[in-house]
C-alpha cells in the first residue's frame, strides 16, 4: 500500500507540474501526459488497490463534469483541465478530487480577483487553470 501511496503522489505531481508548466507558458495542455500518468494510475491501482472501483470512477466523474461544463461553455474552462480532473481522480478517489478541484477554484478565483482589482488583467483574461490545480495538490499533500 505504501509503494503505491509514494509512487502515486510522484506520477501525479510530475503529470501536475508537466501540464501546469505548458498550461501556463503555451495556454495548452499536451494530451500524452494525462493519457500516460491516467494509465500509470490504473495499473497502480491494479497491483495495490488503494480506492474502491466506485471511489476511483466518482473521481474520474469530477473531471468528466468539468469537461461537459467545458463542452456547454464553449471552453469557458479547458478540456485540458478537465482531462486532467480525471487523471487526479484516478489516483485521489472522489471525495479528495472533489476537494482538489474545489481548493484550486478558491485559489484561482482570488488571483483572478486580485488581477481585476489591481487593474493588471481585463476580464476577458484567462487564467491557465492547471498550475492552480498542482499549487491545491501541493496543499494537499501537506
Amino acid at each position: 500500500m505504501q509503494q503505491m501511496w509514494n509512487a502515486g503522489r510522484i506520477i501525479l505531481l510530475g503529470a501536475l507540474a508537466i501540464s501546469a508548466y505548458r498550461d501556463w507558458k503555451e495556454k495548452q495542455v499536451y494530451l500524452y501526459v494525462p493519457l500516460l500518468s491516467g494509465i500509470a494510475g490504473i495499473v497502480l491501482h491494479i497491483l495495490y488497490q488503494e480506492h474502491s472501483l466506485p471511489d476511483m470512477l466518482g473521481g474520474v466523474a469530477v473531471g468528466a463534469a468539468v469537461l461537459l461544463i467545458a463542452w456547454i461553455g464553449r471552453e469557458c474552462i479547458g478540456i485540458g483541465d478537465g482531462i486532467m480532473l480525471m487523471v487526479t481522480g484516478i489516483f485521489l478517489g472522489f471525495w479528495e478530487n472533489l476537494a482538489l478541484f474545489f481548493t484550486a477554484l478558491l485559489l484561482a478565483g482570488g488571483v483572478a480577483l486580485f488581477l481585476l482589482a489591481a487593474k493588471r488583467k481585463e476580464r476577458s483574461y484567462r487564467l491557465p487553470f492547471l498550475p492552480f490545480l498542482l499549487a491545491a495538490y501541493l496543499v494537499q499533500l501537506l
